[in-house]
């Protein structure tokens, strides 16, 4: 009976570790090039969310540190929060999703969604 017990407990938590696994898609972590190749964002955890600063740029296309993504809250495959422009300090309602271990996408939006744009960015490492 103990053997039945221990072997049941087992499967129990696998299952319960394999539907973790399953159910936590992987996150952009790391350091990313933007799609014009002006500037890297480094992505990190922020408490349980992701947010994104600027880890180098072409002279002065951004300054260094800048938080560009912030409160990145995961939703699925995806992550929603608010981006930043550098160059005029506006902000957007962001989403973004991995499209491949290479390529991140990052749209930001304004008008409640309407009108939005966005990039490919590239994994550097």
């Amino acid at each position: 009976m103990r053997t039945w017990l221990l072997t049941g407990a087992t499967t129990v938590l696998a299952t319960a570790a394999a539907l973790a696994m399953v159910s936590s898609p992987p996150k952009p972590l790391g350091e990313w090039k933007i799609a014009d190749g002006t500037a890297n964002v480094s992505i990190r955890s922020c408490g349980g969310n992701l947010c994104g600063y600027v880890s180098w740029a072409k002279e002065s296309a951004a300054p260094l540190g800048r938080e560009v993504l912030i409160d990145m809250k995961p939703n699925g495959h995806s992550w929603f929060g608010t981006a930043v422009n550098v160059v005029n300090g506006e902000q957007y309602t962001a989403h973004m999703s991995l499209e491949g271990a290479a390529t991140l996408k990052v749209e930001g939006c304004i008008i409640g969604g309407m009108i939005c744009g966005g990039q490919e960015w590239s994994r550097v490492r």
